[in-house]
């Protein structure tokens, strides 16, 4: 996860429920010195309440932990993925401002973006499939 952060991504612990994926992350958080915000994610996400999100961890350098991410409708993960995408680009260049949803936005390098999933299958209702873009 440390190299993940280093190189401008986030991380994306995976495994069954009940394995410390999220506990993982905000213990890291923790011993980093960063403020670590879990959201517990659902069907009632949409792209703009996510993008409302990532803009405030953006400006403030904090790092959210989007759990059961998978649990996105699929329409929704796709936007979002491409939303991350962007974030990433922006964290990796290092620039100091991105236009993110519309806006010129600050960016806050210390921002980071850890997704966990439980596996999509069997055990796991309502979870999708993480799109291939996000599989980095």
């Amino acid at each position: 996860l440390t190299q993940g952060m280093h190189l401008g991504y986030g991380g994306n612990p995976y495994g069954p429920a009940g394995t410390g994926k999220t506990e993982s992350v905000k213990a890291l958080g923790q011993a980093m010195g960063r403020q670590v915000l879990v959201f517990n994610c659902d069907e009632e996400f949409d792209f703009k309440s996510m993008g409302r999100i990532f803009t405030g961890l953006l400006k403030c350098g904090a790092w959210g932990c989007f759990d059961e991410f998978n649990r996105l409708e699929e329409e929704v993960l796709s936007a979002v993925s491409s939303q991350i995408q962007t974030i990433q680009a922006a964290l990796k260049s290092r620039a100091p401002t991105m236009t993110f949803m519309g806006r010129e936005i600050d960016v806050n390098h210390d921002a980071g973006i850890f997704v966990t999933l439980n596996p999509a299958g069997k055990g796991y209702g309502g979870r999708s499939k993480l799109p291939d873009n996000l599989k980095q």
